[in-house]
């Protein structure tokens, strides 16, 4: 089948993934960022009207800016069975920022073999251990579909006001990924940042998504993040060790 086609939604902070080998047909969305900047004042999806320009081998750059807040550049690359998105976010306004993300959201809803509004095809990991979803502990906010994640080697994420602000984060820590496996247990759908401010996932849309985290940012400076996508017929255990090779030669 060779390599996923992505397509971007020229003037949208998004674009569309198909021509999937273990997902033959299926077109899955990429919110990407849907929302970047300071995470205590994220700009949001609709608020920044990016330009789109080809590249070679199929990969496609991004450029946003919100005046006097935040811009970012984003190179997304996809290959075979996964899909690489290089972000560069630079603080424009004229405070410091405690903490920046790109909020990054990977849309399953529809694909009738991924998609799993009740989390029983959800993995994630934590303290060494799979797991899934429905087994990590939950708190029910505003909104009893999300649920929001701390992760490993990052801030707690009730410290980040952006996480914070929606109510619903439990207490357990868990590895910066998230996946979904197919309904007939041979195919995987996983997002991973580096590096992983956040895990958030929403049961209503069946979106999964790693957020990046930049890092404490001052006014004019830059910082650079990655978020990895795939689309694999591999169990969770062989794919979370791939994974980890990947990450490493990122």
């Amino acid at each position: 089948m060779g390599q996923i086609t992505f397509e971007p939604r020229q003037g949208e902070m998004a674009g569309t993934v198909s021509n999937i080998a273990a997902f033959p047909g299926a077109r899955f969305g990429m919110g990407y960022p849907e929302a970047v900047g300071d995470a205590a004042h994220a700009i949001w999806f609709g608020a920044i009207t990016p330009s789109w320009s080809p590249l070679d081998n199929g990969s496609w750059r991004a450029e946003g800016r919100k005046e006097n807040e935040v811009s970012y550049s984003m190179t997304v690359s996809p290959g075979e069975d996964c899909v690489t998105v290089h972000y560069s976010v630079r603080n424009e306004s004229k405070r410091k920022w405690k903490q920046s993300l790109a909020f990054n959201c990977l849309q399953c809803g529809a694909v009738p073999e991924v998609r799993d509004h009740d989390c029983v095809r959800h993995w994630v990991r934590a303290k060494g251990r799979f797991m899934r979803l429905i087994e990590a502990p939950r708190v029910f906010g505003p909104r009893p579909a999300v649920q929001l994640y701390s992760v490993e080697g990052a801030p707690a994420g009730r410290a980040i006001p952006f996480v914070d602000g929606f109510k619903s984060t439990p207490d357990c820590v868990l590895e910066g990924w998230m996946a979904i496996q197919s309904r007939d247990g041979r195919g995987l759908v996983a997002t991973v940042s580096k590096p992983a401010l956040f895990l958030f996932q929403n049961m209503e849309y069946s979106c999964i998504h790693s957020g990046t985290g930049f890092g404490p940012l001052e006014p004019g400076q830059s910082a650079e993040g990655i978020n990895k996508c795939y689309f694999v017929r591999n169990s969770v255990e062989e794919w979370h060790a791939r994974m980890l090779n990947d990450l490493e030669r990122l």
